[in-house]
């Protein structure tokens, strides 16, 4: 079994090119099912973000995951698009996702979540396996511990505090300014939020209200999707940070408007705004994924060591987890010898002296089960010790004092 990975990111490709693989929740679901089937592979987990798509595989050796993500996609000859990475590598490489070191904006807190989220999508795809469930398990507890302990930048921590931060820098002060955020999910909250505290005058889109479930950012007005683009002329800032595969706002919508946003700015993958709005006369600024800015580059070096400790630490963990799975063949033939080898000291015959035949083959087949359990207990426990020289030596150990069971096939 072995792991690769082929990724995209805003390092290497710009939005033009992410955006043909860049994929909705359902839309990653339906792919992992199908790059599963087509290809073989026993896991098969898809990461795809504002600014980076990751197809996670594990099975044969010879697995092409950019091959094949670009055929689940139905993008032809991009595959050069893609850095592949394999064995540990790819592991290495999703904890530093995980714990926000490949960010743009470094350190970002939101890459756990979509970590996790991307996982459980997969799981609920049934295309995960033990070896992908595990390295997806200790990249999140990676990337929870390097939030937690470590702050990277000094800059704020997400693409909305980011985009907030550009905006504010574009127009100065942002109170008494208006501004309409189309989408009211975790970013379009998360911005409306933002602006809000910095004096803004927020109206947020809701499709739909439903009185207890729909959370409403604090301080902001709402208005129905439908509805709109009769808000727009009346704004400074348009925002939209949505999951739709289709724009939100077109050129054409705000050709005939009187007035239109000085600022734009788009917060989605696939976009959201048609990116032809920028050159139209009015517009000041537009902002999308690839204006957020690299990272910083006034990092403490403690700091980022003390995030790879982090990483190494999990990798450890991971490495002993395959050395284990990697031993339970050689674990079930030990458990069984020894179980052998204990039951071979006891004379079960004598059972029968003093209890009927049935009642004592019971018993012997009790005392050989609890004899195999205790040996399973005893060798799970001595996992991290579990190397082919330990194992090997074991085993000889127990055929030195039973050599009976030499030429025994025991599995």
């Amino acid at each position: 079994m072995s792991i690769c990975m082929a990724g995209i990111d805003w390092e290497n490709a710009n939005m033009d090119k992410r955006e043909a693989f860049s994929f909705t929740g359902s839309q990653v679901e339906h792919l992992c099912q199908t790059i599963a089937q087509s290809s073989g592979a026993e896991g098969c987990v898809l990461l795809s973000t504002c600014n980076r798509t990751e197809l996670y595989l594990s099975g044969e050796e010879d697995l092409q995951p950019d091959a094949l993500l670009c055929q689940a996609a139905q993008v032809q000859g991009a595959e050069q698009l893609f850095t592949v990475r394999r064995g540990r590598d790819a592991e290495r490489h999703l904890m530093r996702v995980s714990c926000g070191l490949c960010s743009q904006i470094l350190g970002e807190d939101q890459i756990v979540s979509q970590v996790k989220r991307a996982y459980a999508i997969a799981h609920d795809a049934q295309t995960t396996d033990a070896a992908l469930s595990q390295l997806f398990r200790l990249a999140a507890t990676a990337g929870k511990k390097s939030r937690t302990q470590v702050r990277l930048s000094a800059a704020p921590l997400s693409v909305a505090g980011q985009a907030v931060a550009l905006i504010e820098e574009k127009l100065g002060s942002l109170s008494g300014t208006r501004a309409l955020v189309i989408g009211n999910g975790e970013m379009g909250r998360l911005a409306s939020s933002l602006l809000a505290a910095k004096g803004c005058q927020v109206t947020v889109t809701l499709r739909s209200y439903r009185h207890g479930q729909t959370i409403v950012p604090a301080g902001c007005r709402t208005i129905a999707y439908d509805e709109r683009m009769s808000l727009i002329p009346q704004c400074d800032i348009l925002l939209s940070a949505t999951t739709s595969p289709h724009y939100t706002v077109t050129r054409a919508d705000l050709e005939d408007m009187e007035q239109i946003p000085y600022v734009v700015c788009d917060l989605s993958m696939p976009r959201d705004i048609d990116p032809a709005i920028r050159h139209m006369t009015g517009v000041c600024t537009f902002f999308d994924m690839d204006s957020m800015g690299g990272r910083d580059a006034h990092v403490n070096t403690e700091d980022r060591q003390q995030v790879e400790d982090i990483i190494e630490e999990q990798m450890q963990e991971f490495d002993r987890w395959k050395t284990y799975r990697r031993a339970l063949p050689r674990m079930e033939e030990l458990s069984v010898l020894l179980a052998e080898r204990i039951a071979g000291d006891y004379d079960f015959s004598v059972l029968t002296e003093t209890e009927d035949e049935e009642t004592a083959e019971k018993m012997e087949t009790a005392a050989r089960l609890a004899a195999d359990k205790a040996v399973h207990w005893l060798l799970t426990g001595m996992q991290k010790e579990l190397t082919d020289a330990a194992l090997d030596a074991c085993r000889e150990a127990i055929l030195r004092k039973a050599p009976q069971l030499r030429d025994r096939s025991i599995i």
